[in-house]
């Protein structure tokens, strides 16, 4: 036996110790159950923070969440719809629903608990935030089939709410870094329209910038390094430096193993808020790199002979004649289309669109436009009473090559 041994066993048996567990295999083994421990402290079910305090977390984080559809349109700067309303009032629903059944009804199990029961508030939005965000620990789980049933439904009730949500988020951004854009060549003068470069105009795609999606990367870099910081720093949590990252990274990315989980009930409190801000951080960032991604391959796959085939396309059906001038509509056309804004088939629609709203005497006035759209439009501004009256008695928008077609 002592022939497959060590010397260093060896001398641990000589000394009376075990010859298989070694002084450095007990210090791991002690690391191991003090992690173990850690993990499954227990949570006795009464919040050892004031009630008041838990109900005004509890209030605030409702009031955040189920305001967002709303704070979307006010922060954009547009009237907010029906549909906003309608969706903050169904997240209001859910979540003040959530918030009473989780903490009155519905039971629940944990590795935490000693025994079965309902949530705390605290509990209550810690869960109901993994459910919201699909990070899903489940560190805490339903009990009963019926809770179950109860639990599956509001996931996926809460999946379609989110997702009307998140589209409206992606429509706030889109429009803000519109408009920053469109700030920014005004003050520093290079408007489109003074422009001398064709590239601008969309006829050669230009190398995208990297600048937004480095900054919503040092944005997610910056969400994800608080929440090491807390989990690491924070009395009762004492996550390690590697424990805080992993769980950082697999919480704020919705994969939400379970292995490393809050275990305090201010960490449940920082982790309900922070899920939030570091989920739509990373959605931010797969935008970016989406965005970033398919531009850069167009500006790649950009062929001058392509270009050069697309062209002579073009004058085959707007210049027929052979005429190599272009009027100021028809190269109007020509830069919607490279720009890939519209299709020739949604010009055509235009142009026969037109022709159906004429009047008997082949004009169209914005009164008599708005008379065929809609007869709750108001026309009292839009012009002259007669609905066929000419404007200004101005030629037709589109030039007559076109007007034939």
């Amino acid at each position: 036996m002592h022939g497959f041994m060590s010397q260093k066993a060896l001398t641990n048996l000589v000394d009376g110790e075990d010859p298989v567990t070694t002084k450095d295999d007990e210090s791991k083994n002690d690391n191991t159950e003090k992690n173990v421990v850690q993990q499954r402290s227990v949570w006795s079910g009464v919040s050892d923070i004031d009630h008041r305090v838990t109900v005004f977390l509890a209030l605030v984080w409702v009031l955040v969440i189920g305001s967002a559809p709303i704070m979307i349109y006010v922060f954009g700067g547009k009237p907010v719809t029906n549909s906003a309303m309608m969706l903050s009032c169904l997240m209001w629903m859910a979540l003040f629903g959530g918030l009473f059944l989780f903490t009155q009804i519905i039971l629940f199990s944990s590795p935490h608990f000693e025994r079965v029961r309902s949530l705390t508030i605290i509990e209550c939005t810690y869960f109901m935030t993994q459910v919201i965000t699909t990070v899903g620990y489940g560190d805490i789980t339903p009990a009963m089939p019926r809770g179950q049933v109860f639990v599956g439904a509001y996931v996926v009730f809460s999946f379609f709410v989110i997702a009307m949500l998140v589209s409206e988020l992606q429509g706030l951004v889109v429009d803000k870094v519109r408009k920053y854009q469109k700030d920014l060549k005004q003050r520093h003068g290079y408007a489109l329209i003074h422009s001398q470069s064709t590239s601008s105009l969309g006829f050669k795609p230009e190398k995208p910038p990297w600048g937004g999606l480095v900054s919503s990367l040092a944005m997610f870099a910056g969400v994800a390094s608080v929440w090491v910081l807390f989990f690491h720093y924070y009395p009762g949590e004492g996550k390690t430096w590697l424990e805080a990252i992993y769980m950082s990274l697999i919480t704020l990315s919705t994969v939400g193993f379970g292995a490393i989980t809050p275990i305090t009930e201010a960490g449940m409190i920082f982790a309900a808020f922070f899920m939030f801000i570091g989920t739509s951080a990373l959605i931010n960032v797969v935008q970016n790199f989406s965005t970033y991604i398919l531009e850069m391959d167009q500006y790649e796959s950009w062929c001058p002979k392509d270009f050069a085939s697309g062209l002579n396309k073009f004058r085959q059906k707007y210049a027929p004649g052979g005429d190599s001038a272009i009027s100021e509509e028809v190269f109007l056309i020509l830069t919607l289309l490279q720009r890939k804004m519209v299709t020739e088939d949604q010009i055509d629609q235009v142009k026969e669109s037109y022709k159906a709203m004429l009047s008997k005497k082949g004009t169209l006035n914005l009164k008599g436009l708005a008379s065929k759209v809609s007869s709750q439009v108001d026309h009292a501004e839009l012009g002259d009473t007669d609905t066929d009256a000419a404007t200004s008695a101005r030629p037709s928008c589109l030039s007559p090559a076109l007007s034939d077609r």
